[in-house]
């Protein structure tokens, strides 16, 4: 289904806004596919969940998307996309992770962020919840061959809108930190595409290899010169992936 919805979701921080580059470049056809979207507690979205948590987070996608739709997630958006499809497969055309993973967290032979880089980033939230979402920007563009060009595009978008609420954030770095969806991962049975950047410090693209062996069938692709925000640094390229969903 290449004519099908496609709707794009955010990271933590973020809100929908972070499409706008990529929605001012797509074709006229393509646009009229694309849904963005702001989860609870971001952006304009002031609707509360009674438990910010991935199941709620999933029911609440369920509101959103209308018919069989190809479920695109960035960074903790990802993490969303998955379980979404994972609980309703007839929703569920195809799903795209940008930058994600179904396990942010190191451990053992997984590959991810250090956890004293999350626990840093939940210690500050307490003090200083907007300063925090800055010092993460910044580790989002960290690597990219067009750094400082992207943080500007970034913090411009993002800052256009109000603030997260701080709920928000707290249960977003718990899922960061916490949420493990390896095994449902491995269960889904409708196209899984994963585009991944090359200088990445969140997401290491040495995941490449784990995703496959947990889904065989899943197509992964590596870009280079970028880090965790490849639509933002490689704009063009992004969305002729996009277009292959």
């Amino acid at each position: 289904m290449n004519d099908a919805p496609i709707i794009l979701i955010h990271g933590w921080g973020m809100n929908k806004q972070i499409w706008n580059g990529v929605l001012d470049s797509l074709s006229p056809e393509l646009l009229s596919r694309v849904t963005v979207v702001d989860m609870p507690g971001y952006g304009n979205n002031t609707e509360t969940l009674e438990r910010y948590d991935i199941d709620e987070l999933a029911g609440w996608l369920k509101s959103v998307v209308k018919k069989p739709s190809h479920i695109v997630g960035w960074s903790l958006g990802g993490l969303l996309a998955i379980k979404f499809a994972q609980q309703y497969p007839d929703l569920t055309v195809g799903v795209g992770l940008v930058a994600s993973t179904p396990k942010f967290m190191e451990e053992g032979d997984w590959p991810g962020i250090k956890p004293n880089v999350l626990a840093m980033f939940s210690k500050q939230l307490l003090v200083d919840h907007k300063d925090t979402v800055k010092r993460f920007l910044k580790i989002q563009a960290l690597g990219s061959e067009s750094m400082r060009a992207d943080l500007k595009l970034i913090q411009d978008w993002v800052f256009s809108v109000p603030d997260p609420k701080i709920e928000a954030l707290d249960a977003g770095l718990t899922m960061l930190q916490n949420v493990d969806l390896r095994e449902e991962f491995s269960s889904l049975t409708m196209p899984v595409n994963a585009l991944l950047g090359r200088l990445d410090s969140l997401v290491p693209n040495s995941v490449e290899q784990k995703l496959i062996d947990l889904l065989p069938g899943a197509k992964i692709t590596v870009m280079p010169g970028v880090s965790h925000a490849p639509f933002i640094s490689k704009k063009e390229q992004f969305i002729k992936w996009l277009q292959t969903l």
